[in-house]
């Protein structure tokens, strides 16, 4: 039951198709051999924000993937590795300045509630 969550500056948002990059994102993770159906996939836009040196006009772009635990380092390694990529290509190709930062958290079964 992996949980993609995107959160991003509301600036980028002006920038960027958003709804395309979590669309992409989402098939991604399925392409990955995870159960398209399983997957939850959104995006948060952040109204305030200070990023680095830029402060309030910095962009951001940070994902968060959450998984049940279970899989080695190795895979969640690539699975990272895959979507930080596309989300920098997405997001590079526009936007010189953006922090872009990927974190993948493991989900206690006992204490996830289908």
């Amino acid at each position: 039951m992996p949980h993609v969550i995107v959160e991003y500056s509301k600036n980028l948002g002006d920038i960027i198709d958003i709804s395309k990059l979590v669309y992409d994102l989402h098939e991604e993770l399925a392409a990955q051999g995870i159960d398209k159906d399983r997957i939850k996939t959104r995006a948060l836009a952040c109204n305030y924000v200070s990023v680095g040196e830029r402060g309030s006009r910095g962009h951001m772009l940070h994902m968060t993937l959450l998984l049940l635990e279970g899989r080695d380092n190795a895979t969640k390694k690539q699975y990272g590795d895959v979507l930080h990529n596309m989300m920098k290509e997405r997001v590079g190709d526009v936007v010189k300045h953006c922090s872009i930062t990927l974190e993948i958290r493991d989900m206690v079964k006992d204490t996830y509630y289908m």
